[in-house]
């Protein structure tokens, strides 16, 4: 911030000292060419001075351009007697002066206006590229070198953007092979689709990625954003990993009482079992059926108390 407002005062000091020249010099050359007759050529002069000021002063500018008409009339009056003609080529020139001053001054603001709109677009820009939560890259489609990276993939990676911009994507942050580029080299499409990205430390994680082709200035740029899916990945494996032993754990015993339960069906249609052991038996297969389902609490109750990114909701749920 301070750079620029030093930057600004260097500018202001540049600007008033290079009008002030030119009007010190216009005046001198106004003054010396009048008073030896000669009234056309040097009025083109002016022109310099008035289109400076009003471009950079604008309003300013234009009331700058009626002072120095003024001085230019007073002049052509006092140091030569003109003619008719002289008198409104004169008048002429003093409207042309006004007239360009305006323009200028209009031109000026509506340029100032569209570098403002481009100062407030990039800005735009910038706060997106640094804030959105997914690692982007623009490659060079061409020659497949980094051009850019947003801090997100610099966290993803470990490696600057400085070290990366002007590196090889191949075998860098992009496990393929030179010349085997899925998007520009195999014409494959990749639209949130999961790979692996190589870090620093030669470690690969799991990537949700997408990538275009785009063109910018001419030239072929591929456009990648990646987001980590290690969390998910790890919760996948948990997840695997429950289901198995929920398997183990349930397998058996579910086993254990669906063949005593066909026993029992077996000994009831042969009328070979009383109406009191089949109620025990009943409820002996009720208590393994309980134990079974005790089975399983203690593994969501032991799963929810591993893993932290449960919501405790959730967790207070499976530890009933």
């Amino acid at each position: 911030m301070t750079g620029r407002l030093i930057e600004r005062s260097r500018n202001a000091t540049f600007q008033l000292a290079a009008v002030t020249f030119l009007t010190i010099l216009t005046v001198i050359l106004t003054l010396f060419s009048l008073s030896n007759g000669v009234t056309i050529v040097f009025s083109h002069f002016y022109y310099i001075p008035i289109i400076l000021a009003a471009y950079w002063y604008r309003f300013k500018g234009v009331l700058y351009t009626l002072s120095l008409a003024a001085f230019y009339l007073l002049s052509f009056a006092l140091l030569i007697t003109p003619s008719a003609l002289e008198i409104i080529a004169a008048l002429t020139r003093v409207i042309v002066f006004i007239g360009i001053a305006v323009v200028i001054r209009y031109l000026s603001v509506l340029i100032d206006n569209e570098k403002s709109a481009l100062r407030k677009s990039e800005e735009r820009f910038r706060n997106v590229w640094e804030s959105i939560q997914a690692g982007i890259f623009l490659i060079d489609g061409t020659t497949h070198r980094i051009v850019a990276a947003n801090p997100e993939a610099e966290k993803m990676t470990g490696y600057t953007a400085a070290e990366m911009t002007g590196r090889l994507c191949h075998q860098f942050i992009c496990p393929a092979e030179e010349g085997a580029c899925p998007i520009s080299d195999l014409g494959q499409t990749i639209d949130r689709a999961e790979r692996v990205l190589i870090t620093r430390e030669g470690k690969s994680i799991p990537i949700l990625k997408s990538a275009r082709m785009m063109k910018s200035n001419g030239n072929n740029l591929l456009l990648e954003n990646m987001i980590d899916i290690s969390a998910v990945k790890e919760a996948e494996q948990a997840l695997i990993a429950y289901i198995r032993e929920a398997a183990l754990r349930v397998k058996n015993p579910v086993e254990l009482v669906r063949d005593d339960l066909a026993g029992i069906r077996e000994r009831f249609s042969a009328d070979a079992i009383s109406r009191e052991s089949l109620l025990l038996e009943l409820r002996v297969q009720e208590k393994n059926i309980e134990g079974i389902q005790q089975n399983l609490r203690e593994l969501d109750r032991a799963i929810a108390e591993q893993r932290t990114e449960i919501p405790d909701a959730l967790k207070e749920y499976l530890c009933r």
